[in-house]
């Protein structure tokens, strides 16, 4: 047999005419194939422009590396069978009949040739191993939506957006592109870049030279219809995405559906087996990371938003969610737990929980993967809400309170609790409501607004009373005497903080009840008996038993070293705040740790340290203001005016004074050993 008889196959389709950019990724592609024999795969999401790439760098090497010709079919919807027969009838050859003889009379006709071949749509491995030629002057390029096993890949994502803008311009025109700048970029951004999907774009847009750029922009940012918005002529994503989903396998393709149903931003990595209900939910998201359905991180998985309209519907994912929604209460379950050493401070709703693997992060620092994870978080929230399920919502926002209370979150804090709140309002859940209102009072007393947290509590007392809610109770009664307390009326206070001692008890509570015990040994210390003030602070270390959460042995030490500032025992108060300060740091309690400098500075001041002085409350003023905490950065202020004093800055002394004392004018306030009250 002559294989210098045989004819010359040039089988490339012509390049894209608008090709642009991506010259780093095309030469990385040409550069991969020169030393043949070789097997390179171009792989990527539906509309990434692998075949467009593909056939550029095919181009670009034919004729100076492969005389002998080129060879170009797409596979899906083929068989191998039927693909030999092609290429061997482009070699002048007969097509046996029998597999086997094909695929020995392909083998004979490649050996000696130096031959391209491009391998477009795979969609499997199997399809391309009967075609490999394993021939020394031949070699393939594969394109495919899946992540082959083959031995050279490269990763076909996105256009830059400069790039995405220069093909928009190309098919609309740079007239009308330059005319309608933002709108375009506008456009490009709501295509995520994709080749096809701008494509797509442009092609709309050229068909209907009247419509405004902005017009298709906010059309394609609607989460509705926007795969009908996306096809004109024959380009059409939804039938892109509907031919990948063809490939897939039944769990694979129940597992998309749930995960589009679920509508999460981002999954955490245990979401597809508690969604799927299985452990056969980690193969079925393996298969569609590989398909590029579903795309993988280090903290998790991401389920584009084209591809969750597209698999969207599927009837069990409300389920799905509902579970997914349990495995993140699981988890705050934990993380609370070991922040506050069990289940105290906090109400529990009749919510399922799913099992969840706690990752080593939560583990080791709690606190710090509630900040990671405070996103995810927040959208569950959101997610629980927006499908009617009132009582995960509630539940999710009430448990994120750990988190916002400490890094002083007010924005996302009010956020969820509204958003928690309108859902278990409007199917009449009383009980998460209440606790919602007790949470948000806790949100007005971290900002200062007492009469907001005194109305919001009120609307809880009384179903919480009625229903003999202890867990809802101890927290009415707290927020009730902290209200009180804000407005000087010390004794009302004082009944107050009796009544939610008296409930902390009864529910066998040791962190709420040492919470409760430090503020009863506040009015002590407003009442003049120092005596005992101490004695509560005693007891409230031992209901903590000397190894409580962070946060609260931080107050308590807190208020230890006011007392025995009081006493005139300034150099122990110091040791006692400076360790104050060490555990407000260690539970990352940025409102606890404004608290401590302030209190760090006043007593440095009595001390006659007066730089100390000078440093410790601008800080506290300084993280105050961070902490949106305007009234405490007066206070600060104010007691830095009378430092400044004493170091005959009398100019910055009268500054300081007059700004704090027109922030306690706006808000009514009145100084009181140090805190501020609001005039009754």
């Amino acid at each position: 047999m002559q294989t210098a008889l045989f004819p010359r196959p040039h089988q490339l389709p012509a390049a894209v005419a608008d090709f642009v950019g991506r010259e780093e990724l095309l030469q990385s592609v040409v550069d991969r194939i020169i030393p043949f024999p070789q097997v390179v795969l171009l792989t990527g999401a539906v509309g990434t422009g692998k075949t467009a790439l593909a056939v550029h760098a095919a181009h670009r090497v034919a004729n100076g590396h492969f005389p002998d010709g080129q060879l170009f079919v797409r596979l899906r919807g083929t068989t191998p069978h039927e693909v030999l027969g092609r290429f061997l009838t482009a070699f002048g050859l007969p097509a046996p009949g029998d597999f086997a003889a094909r695929l020995s009379a392909y083998r004979d006709a490649v050996v000696r040739q130096s031959l391209l071949l491009v391998l477009d749509d795979v969609t499997c491995v199997d399809q391309v191993k009967p075609l490999l030629p394993h021939a020394p002057g031949c070699a393939v390029l594969v394109t495919s939506r899946h992540a082959l096993k083959l031995p050279h890949v490269v990763e076909v994502g996105p256009l830059e957006p400069a790039q995405a803008m220069m093909l928009l311009g190309n098919q609309i025109g740079p007239d009308r592109l330059a005319a309608e700048s933002a709108p375009a970029q506008a456009l490009v951004a709501a295509s995520d870049c994709s080749p096809l999907t701008v494509r797509i774009a442009g092609a709309v847009l050229a068909a209907r030279p009247h419509w405004p750029l902005a017009l298709l922009a906010d059309r394609l940012r609607d989460p509705r219809g926007r795969l009908e918005t996306l096809s004109h002529g024959g380009l059409s994503v939804r039938a892109r995405l509907e031919e990948t989903a063809g490939d897939l396998s039944p769990h694979a393709r129940r597992l998309l559906g749930l995960l589009a149903g679920v509508g999460a931003r981002r999954l955490p990595s245990w979401a597809p087996v508690v969604a799927f209900g299985d452990v056969r939910g980690q193969s079925a998201v393996d298969e569609l990371v590989s398909a590029h359905l579903v795309s993988a991180g280090a903290d998790g998985y991401a389920v584009p938003e084209l591809v969750r309209e597209f698999a969207s519907g599927q009837s069990d994912a409300g389920e799905a969610l509902r579970r997914v929604l349990g495995g993140w209460l699981y988890l705050l379950d934990q993380a609370h737990a070991a922040m506050y050493g069990g289940d105290f401070s906090v109400v529990r709703g009749c919510s399922a929980r799913e099992v969840v693997r706690p990752d080593r992060l939560l583990r080791t620092d709690p606190r710090e993967w509630l900040e990671s994870e405070h996103e995810s978080l927040c959208d569950a929230v959101e997610l629980a809400a927006g499908a009617g399920l009132d009582e995960p919502a509630w539940e999710l926002a009430h448990r994120l309170v750990t988190l916002f209370e400490t890094r002083t979150g007010f924005e996302g804090w009010q956020h969820t609790h509204d958003i928690a709140l309108a859902a278990c309002e409007k199917v009449g859940n009383r009980r998460g409501a209440a606790v919602l209102h007790c949470s948000l009072a806790s949100l007005h007393i971290s900002q200062s607004r007492y009469d907001l947290a005194h109305e919001m509590t009120l609307r809880a007392k009384d179903f919480f009373e009625d229903h003999d809610d202890l867990a809802g109770l101890g927290l009415v009664y707290r927020n009730l005497g902290i209200v009180a307390r804000s407005s000087g009326e010390f004794a009302t206070a004082r009944q107050w903080y009796q009544h939610a001692l008296a409930v902390y008890e009864r529910f066998a509570d040791p962190v709420g009840q040492a919470s409760v015990l430090q503020h009863l040994a506040q009015i002590d210390l407003y009442d003049g008996d120092t005596d005992g003030a101490g004695e509560r602070l005693s007891a409230a270390l031992a209901a903590c038993d000397g190894t409580g959460p962070a946060r609260v042995l931080a107050q308590i030490n807190y208020r230890l070293g006011k007392l025995l500032a009081v006493d005139g025992r300034h150099d122990e108060a110091f040791g006692v705040l400076t360790t104050a300060l060490d555990l407000a740091r260690a539970a990352r309690d940025r409102r606890g740790e404004s608290f401590v400098l302030y209190a760090l500075g006043r007593n440095e001041f009595v001390r006659c340290r007066l730089d100390q002085a000078r440093t410790l409350l601008h800080e506290a003023a300084v993280l105050c203001e961070a902490n949106f905490d305007v009234v405490g950065a007066a206070r600060a202020r104010l007691e830095l005016s009378r430092v400044h004093q004493a170091l005959g800055e009398v100019q910055v002394a009268a500054e300081l004074e007059a700004a704090a004392r027109a922030v306690y004018s706006e808000f009514g306030l009145k100084p009181v050993l140090g805190d501020v009250i609001f005039h009754p």
